[in-house]
């Protein structure tokens, strides 16, 4: 049974939470706002913003102008650069890492080649990357690491897997042995679904669907991750896709991971003479396009437009964002267009579905930071004290 004392860390912890993810989402607002805004008494945010201010992790912004008798209200706000949350990713030709603030503006960004040939090496060319990001940016101000790979799930068969499709246990331990801070490893489709609450503007209930390698799934849910667990990442390969007749190496017919994913779209395309053997994922979208790779393209934004709304109407979200790279804006459209069609003909209502592109180099460092970032807001006074001990 937990103690007295337990339980009023825990309830510190969940009050310094509220408050910390409030002020990300809405920015610099006074106490009766927090108060408002958490459901939290007035006395108990005053207390709890008092520890937060003292510790560093709040500031108090220049008052706002009177609007009447009494004194102004005084805003809260975050300390901007002195802290951070820093992200990496391994993509196969590159390394990229970026410190960004609590609300996403980046301050610090580097990427490298990938010259590993081994999962070592490229391990270690990460955290050495990492190492460099978080001494520029200040070792002090930095809360914690998070960081994705490009994993795709198990190969067993062409394409092989890549050297970025590291081990997540020996990724996690060869970060940790050369950094200090906490650090959290999750699939690129929840870093994005993240990314996409804190840092875009994202509704309370949003599904992200991510294509690439393979087809993943996340779903942000009030703030929180909907499927937790080591290794949540939702694949969704064996969902059968309506009309499909291609065979999966698991027996069925029609599979997600044998229909949409790039790496079936590669296998196609070589197959059909128009990419040579060994092309890889970017192969897909060349300069000098094809009709023939255009239409295969094509055929999977029809083919994610008859299963994406299957997933649709199972989880129900609000929103759906698809991300990914899916070839010319005609090509997304057309995908978005079929999602929108099946799901009115399945659910009788049209959904709020849209394309997200992000479209800047640090993307993906970007989405690997707000995992640090949703770690530390879950439980902020934790983290604080932490940090206090790794700097004194």
């Amino acid at each position: 049974m937990a103690s007295r004392t337990d339980l009023m860390v825990r309830q510190r912890n969940a009050t310094a939470s509220a408050i910390m993810r409030t002020l990300v989402r809405e920015g610099p607002i006074g106490r009766k706002e927090l108060a408002a805004a958490t459901g939290v008494s007035f006395t108990t945010i005053t207390k709890t913003v008092a520890e937060l201010i003292e510790l560093g992790a709040l500031t108090e912004a220049a008052p706002a102008a009177p609007r009447g008798a009494g004194r102004p209200a005084v805003p809260l706000d975050l300390p901007g650069r002195q802290r951070l949350v820093v992200g990496a990713h391994l993509h196969p030709g590159s390394t990229t890492c970026g410190a960004f603030t609590l609300r996403g503006e980046r301050v610090a960004w580097r990427a490298a080649p990938a010259h590993g040939r081994t999962q070592r090496e490229r391990i270690e060319e990460a955290a050495q990357l990492v190492d460099e990001v978080v001494t520029e940016a200040g070792v002090e101000a930095v809360l914690g690491i998070g960081m994705v790979t490009p994993w795709a799930e198990v190969h067993h068969g062409a394409p092989p897997p890549l050297l970025s499709d590291v081990d997540h246990d020996e990724l996690r331990a060869g970060l940790r042995r050369r950094l200090p801070h906490p650090v959290r490893l999750e699939p690129n489709v929840r870093a994005m679904a993240v990314e996409h609450y804190w840092w875009n503007d994202g509704g309370d209930d949003v599904l992200t669907v991510l294509v690439g390698r393979s087809v993943r799934v996340a779903q942000m849910r009030g703030g929180e991750l909907v499927w937790d667990g080591p290794g949540a990442g939702g694949l969704v390969s064996h969902l059968v896709v309506p009309g499909s007749g291609f065979g999966c190496e698991c027996g069925q017919v029609g599979c997600v991971k044998a229909t949409c994913t790039d790496d079936a779209l590669v296998r196609r395309a070589v197959a059909g003479g128009l990419l040579p053997p060994g092309s890889a994922q970017h192969d897909l979208y060349p300069r000098t396009d094809p009709e023939p790779l255009r239409q295969l393209r094509r055929d999977r934004a029809e083919e994610l437009g008859r299963v994406i709304p299957l997933i649709m109407s199972l989880v129900a979200p609000a929103q759906t964002v698809v991300r990914g790279r899916l070839g010319t804006p005609e090509e997304i459209s057309a995908c978005i267009d079929a999602i929108r069609h099946r799901y009115r003909a399945l659910v009788g209502r049209d959904p709020d579905v849209k394309y997200y592109d992000g479209g800047r180099p640090d993307l993906w460092a970007r989405g690997s930071a707000a995992l640090a970032l949703d770690r530390y807001l879950a439980s902020p006074l934790e983290h604080e004290t932490s940090r206090l001990v790794r700097t004194e």
